[in-house]
């Protein structure tokens, strides 16, 4: 079992437009209900992928009603903490006129202190009898910068190997603890070590710092441009494949994800593993939602690469 380890699902609503005008009424021609967040998209995404995958998180109200539903549907197994407040909703509006995706996000409601703990001590055991963990996505504000930290340090001692995307603080607060893979994108990276990437030196001075910081391995990867991966011994660049067409880019960077550690845990290299996740992560794109790609696609993608 993959273990993906998040604090901010979202029941996602994604309406399509033939076109978009600000300051006018605007009528969805479609509108479409899934359950998304990162952890979730990753554990989607595993599940695609044929990986036995279970999905952390909090979860309540009405609308986690909905998200349990449909984690049964994508066949994810839920351990999600129960919380009094309501799961948040996200919209994505899609402009099939011109292709551009906004994305509305609503903050995380803070679960209780209770609620915090419960999910603390349920997954500190899962991890112990996981065969990886995932940590995706950043900390909420009532999480403090080392949250994750308590997580990795099980997984160190128990020997599980750790997959994180993330950034800042929350990435930083974990690199002693070695994680397999430290995953991010150049943004990120810029945000990690506040400062403007603007060539390959640039680039290559900031992985390789992760790697001094801790991290066995980083995976960093631009959108439809070059993605790295930085070890200790050697840097090699990866171009995405191309795709046929542009639908919503939305959780492409947790279907890599998912790809990447897919490939991991039955044993595949590192450099295959990434190649496999920008595969997903670009079959992603050309769904109107998140990690809802066929399996058959990204096989075909990564012979691409």
């Amino acid at each position: 079992m993959i273990l993906s380890l998040g604090l901010t699902p979202a029941l996602q609503r994604t309406l399509l437009f033939q076109s978009i005008e600000f300051n006018e009424v605007n009528r969805a021609a479609e509108v479409m209900e899934s359950a998304a967040g990162k952890s979730l998209n990753v554990a989607h995404a595993l599940a695609i992928l044929g990986c036995r995958s279970a999905l952390s998180g909090f979860n309540g109200g009405h609308n986690g009603e909905t998200i349990s539903r449909l984690l049964q549907q994508y066949g994810v197994e839920s351990v999600m903490t129960a919380t009094l407040a309501e799961t948040r909703i996200c919209t994505t509006l899609i402009n099939r006129q011109n292709g551009d995706v906004t994305e509305l996000v609503e903050e995380a409601p803070q679960p209780s202190a209770a609620e915090i703990r419960d999910f603390v001590d349920a997954n500190l055991e899962l991890i112990r009898k996981c065969e990886m963990l995932v940590i995706s996505g950043t900390l909420p504000p009532y999480a403090g910068h080392d949250f994750y930290r308590q997580f990795t340090t099980v997984a160190a001692r128990c020997d599980v190997p750790v997959v994180i995307d993330s950034h800042r603080e929350a990435l930083l607060g974990v690199l002693e603890d070695r994680p397999l893979v430290t995953k991010l994108n150049l943004r990120e990276l810029e945000k990690t070590f506040n400062r403007k990437i603007d060539n390959d030196d640039s680039i290559r001075s900031c992985l390789f710092k992760l790697i001094e910081l801790g991290a066995q391995n980083v995976f960093m990867t631009q959108g439809g441009g070059n993605a790295w991966i930085v070890t200790p011994q050697r840097v090699e660049k990866l171009k995405p494949p191309a795709i046929a067409v542009h639908k919503n880019p939305i959780g492409s960077g947790d279907c890599t994800t998912a790809g990447l550690a897919s490939k991991l845990i039955d044993g595949f290299s590192l450099t295959d593993s990434a190649r496999f996740g920008l595969a997903c992560g670009s079959a992603n794109v050309e769904s109107y939602l998140p990690a809802d790609f066929e399996r058959r696609r990204a096989v075909e993608l990564s012979e691409q690469l």
